[in-house]
């Protein structure tokens, strides 16, 4: 994680461990939503105002809500594929059926943003050490994080951990 800019208009970077998962649960993919609106909310909370700097991010709320409503059967919608049929747009339900689709995928949306706002203003102070250690550094990695935040809720992947220990290894030896 680091909040020097690596591009224009960017203002900082967080590096996500990678993950081989192809194939995702709804429960993962409400969790890949909630991280995704996690910036937004934080410039609400820490800031009192947003901006557009949250604009990729939305966009991939806007990926993962429509993906489980339209084309993956996860909600009460049922297991009917309401997605676009090849490169061509055709629209095969009525326009009623379109008001409830995005009224699903705005009902996730809401209930992620709720139940996150909720967890950031509940770790408020975690977030507030966390950003003053950026500030100090600059750049942080998972270990660093951790001191901060502490340990996390879930046990690495075997994936994940080789990843880290093969980086480690690299990082020893260009040192």
């Amino acid at each position: 994680m680091t909040i020097i800019p690596r591009s224009k208009g960017s203002l900082g970077f967080a590096q996500y461990l990678p993950d081989e998962v192809s194939l995702y649960t709804k429960e993962q993919l409400v969790d890949l939503v909630k991280v995704a609106l996690g910036g937004r909310i934080a410039e609400s909370i820490f800031f009192k105002t947003v901006t557009t700097g949250a604009s990729d991010d939305i966009k991939k709320v806007t990926q993962y809500t429509t993906g489980m409503v339209h084309s993956y059967g996860m909600t009460d919608m049922g297991v009917v594929s309401y997605s676009s049929l090849g490169n061509e747009y055709v629209k095969s339900f009525s326009n009623a059926t379109q008001e409830k689709l995005d009224a699903e995928v705005r009902s996730i949306v809401d209930s992620c943003y709720k139940e996150m706002e909720e967890l950031l203003t509940e770790k408020k102070d975690l977030i507030e050490a966390l950003a003053e250690e950026l500030l100090s550094k600059e750049t942080l990695n998972l270990s660093q994080i951790m001191k901060v935040l502490g340990d996390r809720p879930f046990p690495l992947k075997e994936s994940v951990k080789k990843y880290l220990g093969e980086l480690e290894e690299r990082l020893a030896e260009d040192a």
